[in-house]
């Protein structure tokens, strides 16, 4: 449910701007022989601080100057898009089209903004007028390849956290043995322990935009300079496929193992629907979830995400593990309330660094007894946070980002009270 950041097809000005070869590849001659792509790659060889070839230049187009308008505007809404402002990269492509209507650049960014912002009819319709006006990208026709759209992100960190595995703080518990109150000590494993740890991540995301499909990949990997607290393992993997306007099925996969810990798996399917462009959008999905070395169970979940301001969305979830008779407290049911901010600040030195805040709460609530241990106390706990990540674009391919993070975890039962505080010094490679 979430709004990722999915970066629009890898624009040629970006390629070309690396590096051009001294004699044009085929892709280029193939580009140059079409109008509206002669546009793109004028704007692309002027990025590069070259000029089109005479024979190939269209002598009116806007873009055949050192700088123009349209150009101008285009270039803010790829450095709006590197720093995760789809909003504001969708209005500056916007506006390169109003400068010049032949941009054809501008016409496939500016559509696949309107797929991230939650628009895919506005989307394809944008899409499918790019293509018949000027074809393919060039990249794409020699082999005949539907429209297709890459985007990720590889993230190498640094950090540290006061509770690396989440875990209480409390040394003794009060256990019921017969009836009778014994006290008994915890594990240091299952205590609280901090530390720094080294963290890497990779997203990765493609879009078939004229077909609505849709799927997505995230790794995440942690490793404590200590060899005492846990590794963490997570990645989760969806495919969605529009079945009507605003209406979307997939299904899903995901995995976390925390070493000794424990480990649990899933798949299930959802369903998503958008009721209106950049609206409110209700996604309702069903997995089979298992824990290792133990029986599994089934998940239902509901999750509502409810715009409520420019770059500002609520999310209401609600999930419900169905009963299994060999699980703590038999089954559970959990309430989420989760509100984020973004917010580009003012530029500094040249660049405008990107602020996005968040703050929620997690409430769940057992079913049957946790545990004969325990007497007949019903599990309840409820996980308040706060987050802030401030990112700063080196250029356009690199980004750097400090990510702090406050929790507090409440329960009737002391082992599962406790408090965390991390930051997180990241460097990014976006893949655009």
């Amino acid at each position: 449910m979430s709004s990722p950041s999915f970066s629009a097809l890898s624009p040629l000005a970006r390629r070309l701007s690396r590096r051009l070869p001294a004699r044009p590849s085929r892709a280029l001659r193939t580009a140059t022989q079409r109008a509206g792509w002669r546009v793109w790659l004028s704007a692309a060889m002027l990025t590069a601080g070259l000029q089109m070839p005479a024979a190939a230049a269209p002598a009116d187009s806007a873009t055949a100057g050192a700088s123009t308008p349209a150009l101008e505007a285009y270039e803010a809404g790829l450095d709006a898009r590197a720093r995760g402002d789809i909003r504001a990269a969708a209005l500056h492509f916007e506006q390169a089209l109003m400068y010049d209507p032949d941009f054809a650049g501008a016409w496939y960014d500016y559509g696949l903004a309107l797929c991230d912002l939650g628009d895919p009819a506005g989307c394809n319709n944008l899409l499918t007028a790019a293509v018949s006006r000027f074809g393919l990208p060039p990249a794409l026709q020699a082999g005949r390849q539907s429209l297709i759209a890459h985007a990720g992100e590889l993230r190498l960190g640094i950090g540290a956290s006061s509770n690396l595995s989440r875990s209480t703080s409390v040394t003794d518990l009060t256990l019921l043995l017969d009836g009778l109150p014994v006290t008994a000590t915890l594990d240091p494993r299952f205590r609280q322990r901090g530390g720094g740890f080294t963290e890497a991540g990779l997203r990765w995301e493609s879009r078939w935009p004229l077909h609505d499909i849709e799927t997505r990949l995230d790794l995440t990997a942690r490793r404590p300079f200590s060899s005492a607290p846990p590794d963490f393992l997570a990645g989760y993997g969806e495919l969605g496929v529009g079945i009507r306007p605003r209406t979307r099925v997939g299904v899903l996969a995901l995995g976390v193992d925390e070493d000794y810990l424990g480990a649990i798996t899933a798949v299930g399917g959802w369903a998503e629907h958008r009721f209106a462009p950049q609206g409110m959008a209700v996604r309702a999905a069903f997995e089979r979830r298992h824990p290792r070395g133990q029986a599994g169970w089934n998940t239902a979940r509901l999750i509502a995400r409810i715009p409520v301001g420019g770059d500002t969305a609520l999310q209401a979830g609600y999930e419900y593990d169905f009963a299994q008779r060999e699980r703590a407290g038999r089954a559970q049911q959990r309430l989420l309330l989760d509100l984020r901010s973004g917010f580009s600040l003012p530029e500094i030195a040249g660049r405008i660094p990107r602020l996005t805040l968040g703050a929620g709460v997690l409430h769940a609530r057992d079913r049957d007894a946790y545990s004969p241990l325990f007497g007949d106390v019903r599990s309840r706990r409820t996980r308040w946070q706060a987050s802030a990540d401030l990112s700063v674009n080196i250029n356009r391919d690199w980004r750097v980002n400090l990510g702090v993070l406050a929790a507090r975890q409440r329960a009737n039962i002391g082992l599962f009270d406790y408090k965390e505080a991390s930051a997180t010094l990241s460097l990014i490679y976006l893949f655009q």
